[in-house]
């Protein structure tokens, strides 16, 4: 009997001093890490970590272009710029901020990844510069 219970009480000894077995928390590194604006083919292109261009679909972006009095609000649900974009950048008669903010991709699991602010200088055609007599 005093065997026994010296059995239990050095089993109750050695469960007591393990310690509890924590969890373990992995934080998954995003692949996407910044958007560009690519000024020839007028499109957003996402940026992976290691520097390298991706072809993901934008969700959204919010397009703000800034003139000296003014500053004008486009809504972009893909990669390319709608044409009403297009026609307001290439109106444009001097170099120009532009924005593009609540930058939304489809990552690589199909979930939404915010991306960081663009900011970017839009430079007329030289066409729109010259002054006529």
């Amino acid at each position: 009997m005093k065997k026994l219970i010296l059995f239990f009480f050095l089993s109750a000894l050695t469960v007591s001093a393990q310690e509890p077995v924590g969890t373990i928390k992995i934080k998954r590194e995003q692949n996407l890490v910044k958007a560009v604006f690519d000024n020839v083919e007028y499109k957003l292109m996402a940026i992976d970590r290691f520097g390298n261009p991706q072809e993901n679909t934008f969700a959204s972006y919010t397009l703000w272009i800034k003139e000296k009095k003014s500053t004008k609000k486009f809504v972009g649900y893909s990669n390319t710029l709608t044409p009403e974009m297009l026609k307001e950048l290439k109106s444009l008669k001097r170099a120009t901020k532009i924005f593009f903010t609540n930058i939304k991709v489809n990552g690589d699991d199909e979930h939404l990844v915010d991306l960081p602010d663009v900011i970017d200088t839009w430079f007329p055609d030289c066409t729109n510069c010259i002054k006529k007599n």
